[in-house]
């Protein structure tokens, strides 16, 4: 087996479980607070979110995935981007510390004044760590991230419980977010042996800024439609509404984003390696679109079939209202990795352009969807998200088949015996409705599901798991895996 294929491997492990963990410890959390705190302290801090991720998305000015795509990258350019990512941290805390009056008055919520100078402290605190953690992505040292990440999370899960248990309310999610950012920047220069040095340089900025300006206006269009559903039902509705809305999307949110950031992190600086080598990506594409359906689909469609038993389980029946939400967005998450991993080939190849142009043009399309999803309230938005998912993914399909020649026909056909056996899984899982009892239900889904899934794909022979007994045999390289026959 190649080094780089190696890295890679090794890479996904250790990013799926940061990822993993980290979104494990948070969701614990969450379940805690959420059953200690109301629906409106989520919505109050869902408010300010998209403020939070659009000042992010400029921090990081697309100056993180230019390190990782430059080729002779060094000291002076990590230098240049680290005097750089404090200084925009510093500049737009201060705006939004004198903004946060008008977006309290937007919301018409006096109380995000205070929360809004609070949490935007995270801005500068992040701006610190920042080249530290790309550092670890560009050595494939997914291994140092995971340990800053989950330790991180488990620190400020602490806090924001302990918090709540306190009676801060909104409060203790708020000291939850600031400490996420705090411990992993401390965690981060712990761990790093990287120091900055007294160094600027424009040559390295411009060269730098040539390909990262296209991804930050990318990245700021990204984030400001990410999250402008919370900005829509929070100034069309109230914040409790926000808050069932918010809680459904940031459950959905944790296989999600866990498998999504878990294939870019590591794909990414492996797949730059090999940029252009198109015969090699191509294969190495095609491999991973089929591990990614094969783990995203029936995990999608589970997760909405179980959504009411599971959600009364864990969040209790108040959050009841979040549930047709839930099951919207899973269906919507479904094909959020596919075309995430499309557009991540973009980067791969520096079309850092096409990219900022095809961001663009569906941005324009959410809009669309959010005007005419509006008519039918929260439930006509989420359906507005799942139709600009898949049109999404065809855009982006579309010029993957033109970089690397793997067109949209052959992705379909690549994930339609995948798609076909989660449908089966959907039906036998479905069953479980005649049942009355919640917990039998839930428990005769999820066995049901899993048995079926894996069931018919050892029947058909599914790629994916060869590819992935190939992986765990490159992880846990025990003698047993000799006799496993594939």
């Amino acid at each position: 087996m190649s080094e780089l294929k190696s890295q890679t491997i090794k890479g996904v492990f250790w990013s799926f479980l940061e990822k993993f963990g980290s979104q494990f410890i948070l969701l614990i959390s969450q379940i805690v607070l959420a059953r200690i705190l109301e629906p409106r302290d989520f919505g109050l801090l869902g408010m300010i979110a998209i403020f939070i991720a659009v000042s992010q998305a400029f921090i990081d000015s697309g100056f993180d995935n230019a390190l990782i795509q430059k080729k002779d990258v060094n000291q002076t350019d990590f230098s240049t981007v680290f005097y750089f990512n404090i200084s925009i941290g510093f500049a737009l805390y201060i705006i939004l510390f004198f903004a946060a009056p008008a977006i309290a008055d937007f919301f018409r919520a006096p109380q995000l004044v205070n929360l809004t100078r609070v949490v935007c402290l995270i801005l500068i605190v992040n701006s610190f760590g920042l080249i530290q953690f790309v550092k670890f992505k560009i050595e494939m040292n997914f291994k140092a991230i995971a340990q800053v990440v989950v330790i991180a999370n488990i620190l400020s899960a602490i806090v924001g419980i302990g918090m709540a248990l306190l009676d801060f309310g909104v409060w203790a999610l708020a000291g939850q977010i600031i400490g996420i950012y705090t411990f992993r920047t401390i965690l981060f220069w712990i761990k790093s042996e990287w120091r900055p040095s007294f160094v600027f340089s424009l040559e390295s900025f411009k060269s730098l800024f040539n390909f990262g300006s296209k991804l930050l206006l990318s990245g700021l269009i990204s984030q400001t439609f990410e999250n402008i559903y919370l900005l829509v039902i929070g100034r069309m509705f109230s914040a409790t509404a926000l808050g069932f809305y918010a809680q459904a999307r940031k459950l959905q949110q944790v296989p999600v984003a866990t498998l999504a950031q878990v294939v870019g992190n590591v794909t990414f600086p492996a797949f730059s390696k090999i940029q252009d080598e198109n015969e090699r990506l191509r294969v190495g594409f095609r491999k991973l679109i089929k591990l990614l359906v094969f783990i995203n689909f029936p995990l999608m469609i589970g997760l909405a079939i179980i959504a009411k038993p599971l959600l009364v389980l864990i969040l209790g029946v108040k959050w009841l209202p979040s549930v047709p939400y839930f099951q919207l967005l899973c269906i919507a998450g479904m094909i959020y990795t596919l075309h995430a991993s499309n557009l991540n080939i973009l980067k791969v190849k520096g079309r850092s352009d096409l990219f900022l142009y095809l961001e663009i043009i569906k941005k324009g399309i959410v809009v669309i969807a959010i005007v005419i999803g509006l008519n039918w309230g929260i439930i006509g938005l989420v359906v507005g998200q799942i139709c600009t998912s898949f049109i999404s993914f065809f855009i982006n399909a579309f010029y993957t088949g033109k970089l690397i020649a793997y067109t949209i026909p052959q992705q379909l056909k690549d994930v339609s015996q995948t798609f076909i056996i989660t449908l089966i899984m959907a039906a036998v899982m479905s069953i479980g409705w005649l049942i009355q009892d919640q917990i039998l239900t839930l428990s005769y889904q999820i066995l049901s599901g899993i048995s079926t899934y894996l069931l018919l794909a050892f029947a058909t022979k599914q790629e994916a798991v060869v590819d992935g007994i190939l992986i765990l045999k490159e992880i846990i390289p025990l003698r047993r895996w000799k006799n496993v026959k594939y």
